[in-house]
This record gives C-alpha cells, sequence and structure tokens, in this order.
C-alpha cells in the first residue's frame, strides 16, 4: 500500500506535468531546440530568457506602438541609424528574412534609434539600401534603445510569441542565408510541424 504523502507527491508532480505541457503548446522553446546556426556566430540565447522590456516607438504614420502589439508571433527587433556601416548592411538581409518567413508568425521589427529624421527620408534610405519592403519603424525618445541597454548597433534581440527575450546579436549578421532563414522557420512553425 503507498503512504498517503507518496501518493499526494505522485499526483502533485503529475500535475506540474500536464500544467508544464498545457503551458507549453503552440510557444517553440527556443533554448531546449538546435541553437542557432554558426552563421548567426554573434546571436547568442539569452540565459533563463527574462521578459522584454515595455518599449514604444512609432510607426511611418506616427502611431504609437510597443512589443504587445506583435504578440502570439516572433519578433525580431533590429536596432540600426543611418550613419551606422553595419547596421546598413544587413538591412537588405533583414529584408529577405522577412520575406522568406510568414508575417502571422515572424515578423522583423527595424527601428531606427538615436536620430531625428521623419518617416518620408527612413523610407527612402531603406528603399536606396534595397530593403524597401521592411516597415518603418523610429524610436523618438530612445526608449528602444535604453529599454535594451543598446550601448552598439545594431543590435538585434529575438523576442518569443510569449513576450520575452530569447537570444541577441550584437553587431551585423546574416540574416539571409539559408541556415539563419531555415532556423527561423523552424522555431516558428506552427506547433504541429514542430512534433
Amino acid at each position: 500500500m503507498k503512504s498517503p504523502v507518496r501518493a499526494l507527491a505522485i499526483a502533485a508532480a503529475g500535475a506540474a506535468s500536464i500544467v508544464a505541457v498545457l503551458y507549453g503548446i503552440g510557444v517553440f522553446n527556443v533554448h531546449a531546440g538546435p541553437r542557432p546556426p554558426a552563421v548567426l556566430n554573434r546571436f547568442q540565447l539569452t540565459a533563463s530568457a527574462p521578459e522584454a522590456p515595455a518599449i514604444g516607438f512609432i510607426d511611418a504614420a506616427g502611431k504609437k506602438l510597443t512589443l504587445a502589439d506583435f504578440k502570439g508571433r516572433y519578433v525580431l527587433v533590429n536596432l540600426w541609424a543611418t550613419w551606422c556601416g553595419p547596421c546598413i548592411n544587413e538591412l537588405p538581409e533583414l529584408a529577405r528574412l522577412q520575406q522568406a518567413l510568414p508575417k502571422d508568425r515572424f515578423v522583423v521589427t527595424p527601428v531606427d534609434v538615436l536620430e531625428k529624421l521623419d518617416a518620408g527620408r527612413l523610407r527612402d534610405f531603406l528603399e536606396m539600401h534595397s530593403a524597401g519592403s521592411l516597415p518603418v519603424y523610429i524610436d523618438s525618445d530612445r526608449q528602444t534603445q535604453q529599454g535594451f541597454v543598446a550601448n552598439e548597433l545594431p543590435l538585434t534581440v529575438l523576442i518569443s510569441p510569449d513576450g520575452r527575450e530569447v537570444a541577441r546579436a550584437v553587431g551585423g549578421q546574416h540574416w539571409a542565408d539559408p541556415a539563419s532563414i531555415a532556423w527561423m522557420k523552424a522555431i516558428s512553425a506552427p506547433p504541429a510541424a514542430k512534433s
């Protein structure tokens, strides 16, 4: 015969397992899956996946947005500036990455920081650098830069669908490399495709 304490412990462990499975449905655990590809050599997984900062920025129409507006999707936040050479070099890569991924599950969010440029000039700049398909987002009050503690540019941060920072890269990366695209597709695939 089992002791009541042991039976209670087994029941509690079973309940915890069920909650863990239910909580994880629909959100891929990046830390448990394959590591980012070698071509993303600066893209490091963030220990303990902290909650992303409550940042805000504006779009081309002047509408205020926050990361919560993208909840339910992976968000690749890229902090950049027009005077930053490595930032400019990776803009076309980010545009190709976004075109290769389904926008209902993964969104590239380039945020111009440390500048006072209007949306029209930023749109022209993106188009001139083969990144015209990217949206225009502006950090007009340094909230994004401060929230992510961006001391260098470009800074790119991957946010999970549940609002947690799961990885970041300081410096330019090859976002449109086939291995990068494959990894981003794998982590953002629908739950049925991951099993």
